[in-house]
């Protein structure tokens, strides 16, 4: 069974947690989503999470946190929370690095809100309502 590591890159905001999402750019059937992908062979999720966030967003971010594994769509999920210390700003464009390059993506990413913010793409909106509940009681 693949395995999925995600990041659910937090900050406060005026309004309570938000949640930093992306775009493709130009393709907006893919859908709103969180960076992450597939966990290479030989590599941990926690390895794998901290990679595709760099690739993804261009963000070294560190103090992940496992916030909850299931199993969705033949795939093995592992969602990751941090809450980084640096201020992000609300919107950006990322040119991704890794195979999102070759393929000529460019991910425009925002902030939406935690709970009740827009529907994330497929799997990705289960995993946020399970990262919502691992932040409510921590």
């Amino acid at each position: 069974m693949a395995e999925k590591a995600y990041g659910f890159v937090l900050r406060e905001g005026a309004e309570g947690r938000e949640l930093l999402v992306f775009e493709h750019a130009g393709m907006p059937e893919a859908g709103l989503q969180v960076p992450g992908g597939t966990v290479d062979p030989g590599e941990t999720p926690l390895e794998a999470v901290a990679r595709e966030v760099l690739e993804e967003s261009g963000l070294p971010l560190e103090g992940w946190e496992e916030a909850a594994a299931f199993e969705a769509d033949g795939r093995q999920w592992h969602c990751f929370v941090t809450t980084p210390a640096l201020v992000l700003p609300d919107t950006w464009r990322c040119e991704p690095m890794g195979p999102e390059r070759a393929q000529g993506l460019r991910f425009e990413y925002r902030w939406t809100p935690l709970e009740g913010g827009d529907a994330l793409a497929g799997a990705q909106e289960e995993a946020r309502r399970a990262v919502a509940g691992f932040v409510a009681g921590s």
